[in-house]
């Protein structure tokens, strides 16, 4: 590759970098879940065809020469090529994923915290009417102190988004997306149970960043990471099995 090629490679490899990561800068994550999938994808494609156009320039047969000074300039271009891919490749990742996480809090923290904060009023209206006992499960709180709709986020802002069961309790209706805790999962080697810092929680599907909405006892709903879930989901597929 001569001089003015590898000037040619990189600016192209330079000019995708800084389109998407204007598309990132520029367009809204509160668009679309198709257009923030397309969006994703095409970071993603770039950061292998950067990767394996690379590869590909590198490995590729050139023809020998017994010029020292010219074998030197070959591998300095090389070289070049291979940090310059590296480099885009690590920007397009972190780039890629800033626009997953932040369209995944955007996505969470508007409707996801609203139901979430229903579900808390509903719960204290349903403990003061059974003497301070709370419910069992979220369908407990449907028709009277609850809609229905309020716990099928998954259905009202998926992919393709449907009407929710009008009876969640019905024998064939879809689990709610949004699950109550009662109590923390025992410590290793304990035994014990502990009384559950979170109330609620929104079981994580339609968000492509590992974050949920979480309500806490003091009725403060907010944006967690799926660490701070995945004991409760644990022990609620351990309850059903």
């Amino acid at each position: 590759m001569t001089r003015k090629g590898l000037f040619v490679f990189v600016g192209i490899a330079l000019a995708a970098v800084a389109i998407l990561v204007a598309a990132h800068l520029v367009l809204p994550v509160r668009q679309t879940w198709t257009v923030n999938r397309i969006l994703h994808y095409g970071w993603e494609g770039v950061v292998a065809a950067a990767a394996a156009g690379g590869c590909l320039w590198l490995m590729w047969p050139r023809p020998k020469t017994g010029r020292r000074d010219e074998q030197r300039e070959q591998a300095r271009r090389r070289l070049i090529v291979l940090v310059g891919t590296i480099m885009a490749a690590v920007l397009l990742v972190v780039f890629a994923e800033i626009h997953r996480e932040t369209a995944s809090h955007r996505r969470l923290s508007g409707r996801a915290v609203e139901d979430l904060a229903a579900i808390a009023k509903a719960i204290d209206a349903y403990a003061a009417d059974h003497n301070g006992d709370r419910p069992e499960s979220a369908v407990d709180l449907v028709p009277k102190y609850l809609e229905a709709s309020r716990l099928y986020y998954a259905y009202r802002f998926g992919p393709e988004p449907a009407e929710p069961p009008a009876d969640p309790a019905a024998e064939n209706a879809e689990k709610p997306t949004y699950d109550l805790v009662k109590q923390a999962p025992p410590p290793p080697g304990t035994g014990k149970r502990v009384e559950a810092r979170l109330t609620a929680y929104l079981r994580a599907g339609y968000a492509w960043a590992p974050l949920t909405a979480v309500l806490d006892k003091d009725g403060r709903a907010r944006i967690a990471g799926e660490d701070e879930v995945r004991p409760f989901e644990k022990k609620a597929e351990e309850d059903q099995d």
